[in-house]
């Protein structure tokens, strides 16, 4: 009787939790999409050269978004270049949007919403014009300055060097709330490790986008967009030759 007594109490509990499940599952349009994000993707071009980017995307919540986006393709770097686009959201969350730089080249992509964490999976679904994926985040509520953003951010990231091979990279900077970086990396080109310590700049700018430049025997340039409140970043590389982008978290 007890046993019939505990089977009857675990199948109403699993039922109840099958209800809070169904009920709990998230619906979506594109209000689930507004305000600043981040953007970070990787992939190839055409041709098959390396190509990385991240940008920061202003969404409306109606289908429509700006912003801006810095872009290594095999090395040659694209600035700041300006940006715009569409985006459709499924009730169940898929999606799907162009994206069309201020040269009129235009892409297409597919991408999944989790409205819960406000963070997107997407991949380039274009013929003939390469590949590329990656994903989105929020920034949220963020303050952004020098004072505001600082502490300890850990980060990875990879690409590659043009004539040199494959890179990829991890460690950890130190950002010291008056335009300080200090910190280590280790790094790995064409298989071979080597680990420095890393000391340089940063800036913010209050729309939470900034740079860092590491200084040193081997100096690098960095891009960044915040996400998450500014407590993680992606970034991507603007030196000639280099292609590469990381994410940061503290």
């Amino acid at each position: 009787m007890l046993s019939r007594q505990i089977l009857r109490v675990l199948g109403l509990l699993l039922f109840v939790s099958m209800l809070t499940a169904v009920g709990n599952a998230a619906t979506c349009s594109n209000a689930s999409l507004k305000g600043l994000y981040g953007l970070w993707l990787t992939g190839y071009d055409d041709a098959g050269f390396y190509r990385q980017s991240v940008a920061q995307l202003n969404i409306n919540g109606k289908g429509s978004f700006t912003g801006t986006e810095t872009e290594s393709d095999d090395g040659t770097i694209y600035n700041d270049v300006a940006v715009m686009g569409t985006y459709a959201i499924s009730a169940n969350c898929t999606g799907s949007g162009t994206i069309t730089n201020q040269n009129g080249h235009q892409n297409h992509y597919n991408f999944v919403v989790d409205p819960v964490a406000k963070h997107l999976e997407m991949v380039v679904a274009d013929s003939g014009h390469g590949t590329g994926s990656g994903e989105a985040d929020a920034l949220g509520t963020a303050t952004c300055s020098l004072s505001s953003v600082k502490g300890s951010y850990g980060f990875h990231g990879g690409g590659y060097i043009v004539g040199t091979g494959v890179w990829q990279f991890g460690g950890q900077y130190v950002l010291d709330g008056a335009g300080g970086v200090s910190g280590t990396e280790t790094s790995v080109v064409a298989g071979v490790p080597s680990t420095a310590s890393v000391n340089g700049t940063y800036t913010v700018a209050s729309g939470c986008t900034g740079t860092i430049t590491v200084s040193g025997s081997a100096p690098y340039n960095l891009n960044i967009v915040f996400i998450q409140g500014a407590k993680a970043f992606f970034a991507v590389e603007t030196d000639s030759a280099y292609v590469g982008t990381l994410v940061a978290h503290q």
